[in-house]
């Protein structure tokens, strides 16, 4: 059986030169899937070690038995979900390595070898083929953490470009070592960086064609003409999310309130100063915030006042609040964003007041009715472009996602973006599986599914991302 992106990459291992013992081809093996990344170029040619390596498979099963280190064991697990695929049931080894999503979230490595097996699973989904197609978000993009650097969201690219908080120049985690080897898993095809699991673009089949890319620009033709992975030109869009301060303790985020002391503040102005401020000369889009609230953080509000039109005329704003600081008092302290707000990204992970309140602790739901419709005024008005609801999915809001649509209407958003929730170390293992209702194995799944089919959903306001599968998913089971 062969995925549909049974192509040729340098994986340092022939079919000559396989060794003929079982735990030497286990130990190669788990080596290079020791970088935690995801390895397209192994999966196709597991069969050369099953049928080469007499007792691979069982020899596999008895190292796992006896395997009680957790990183071990997972890359033992791959390693038998993929030889299984090759001598029986795809679909099988799927259910059997399907649990490990929820215990890696985040694993380029876990994740790509689900979306490799469910590519088996669905050989006609164009999705599961990443060959010839390019992701901009790393030519383009520059996340900026506390103590980290990122060229997509980190929940869907975690390695790190560098620390600008220590870095003598923006430029030197722009072209990083790691930041040009990202590039190059885009060019290449392998994507082994991404985690292919939550990746909205891979997930709802949106990645373009590279021809297509190319052919849109000047600057496309010459970066993917000469397979640039060092870009000359700084980042245009770039999310600071460095600082956590917030006013709320949503519990998909945090374990409870967060507010940046006089050092780190002290940290970040400084990091304003010499990296971002210089950096933002160069960029057409500032996102703030993912990472806490702009309005509760003592450094964005700084920012907001230094970004004037003078100063940076082609920089316009994406804002992302949790909507409680979001009144007409905030908005006209902040004249700087009047105008030139491109996106409002409001979190409101619910529709009703109850599970509002339950999900984003510290929110009062009447507040937030009238600082919705307050952003949707401004939207009518052409202060704010773009006004989005945000709604992160889990088992105690799910049911409500097609109400939210309704809300989104009635408040004057233009959009709303449902997203799985992620585990972002606020949850163990066992918490976020109950958490996580998309998975298969949840019990409450089928209800999922039977929520994902509201007519709701697939209104053009809609943006399902990671989600998108599973609108039809019941009938097609039933198929």
């Amino acid at each position: 059986m062969q995925h549909p992106d049974d192509t040729q990459f340098e994986t340092g291992v022939s079919e000559e030169a396989l060794p003929l013992g079982a735990d030497e081809a286990i130990d190669i093996l788990l080596t290079l899937l020791s970088d935690g990344l995801d390895h397209p170029e192994i999966w196709p040619i597991m069969h050369q070690f099953v049928d080469g390596v007499p007792g691979l498979i069982t020899t596999v099963q008895a190292r796992l038995a006896a395997e009680s280190q957790r990183p071990a064991r997972t890359g033992l697990q791959i390693l038998l979900a993929m030889c299984g695929a090759v001598v029986g049931s795809a679909a099988e080894m799927l259910a059997l390595i399907q649990p490990l999503a929820a215990e890696h979230s985040q694993s380029p490595l876990v994740q790509g070898a689900i979306f490799y097996l469910e590519g088996l699973v669905d050989p006609d989904n164009p999705k599961y083929r990443l060959q010839g197609k390019m992701c901009a978000t790393p030519f383009v993009q520059l996340d900026v953490l506390e103590r980290s650097t990122h060229q997509c969201c980190a929940s869907w690219l975690q390695t790190s470009a560098g620390d600008l908080s220590v870095s003598g120049d923006w430029r030197d985690v722009w072209n990083s070592d790691n930041a040009q080897a990202i590039r190059e898993s885009i060019f290449d095809g392998s994507y082994r960086y991404c985690n292919k699991g939550a990746c909205p673009m891979i997930g709802g089949n949106q990645l373009v064609a590279t021809e297509t890319l190319a052919a849109s620009s000047d600057f496309w033709a010459d970066v993917i003409g000469n397979r640039r992975t060092a870009i000359e030109r700084g980042p245009e869009t770039v999310n600071l999310a460095y600082d956590r301060t917030c006013n709320l303790s949503c519990p998909s985020c945090r374990t409870e309130r967060f507010a940046a002391d006089d050092g780190m503040r002290a940290r970040f102005d400084d990091m304003q100063t010499r990296a971002i401020l210089p950096m933002l000369k160069h960029a057409k889009l500032v996102f703030v915030t993912g990472s806490g609230d702009p309005f509760a953080s003592k450094n964005f509000r700084r920012l907001f006042e230094q970004l004037t039109p003078e100063a940076y005329p082609d920089l316009k704003f994406q804002i992302m609040t949790n909507g409680m600081l979001f009144t007409p008092r905030q908005w006209e302290q902040f004249p700087n964003l009047h105008g030139r707000t491109a996106i409002l990204k409001i979190s409101v992970d619910a529709a009703t007041g109850p599970t509002h309140e339950l999900l984003r602790r510290g929110a009062r739901w009447p507040v937030m009715l009238e600082n919705l419709a307050f952003a949707g005024a401004l939207t009518a008005e052409g202060l704010i472009d773009y006004f989005e609801l945000v709604f992160t999915v889990q088992r105690e809001n799910y049911r409500e996602m097609g109400d939210a649509v309704t809300l989104a209407k009635q408040v004057g958003a233009k959009g709303v973006w449902f997203a799985r929730i992620t585990n972002w170390g606020t949850f163990s293992d066992e918490e976020y599986r109950r958490k996580a209702v998309f998975l298969p194995d949840h019990p409450e799944h089928q209800l999922f599914l039977e929520a994902m089919q509201d007519p709701r959903l697939q209104d053009s306001m809609v943006l399902l991302g990671d989600l998108t599968d599973f609108v039809g998913e019941p009938s097609r089971l039933a198929a």
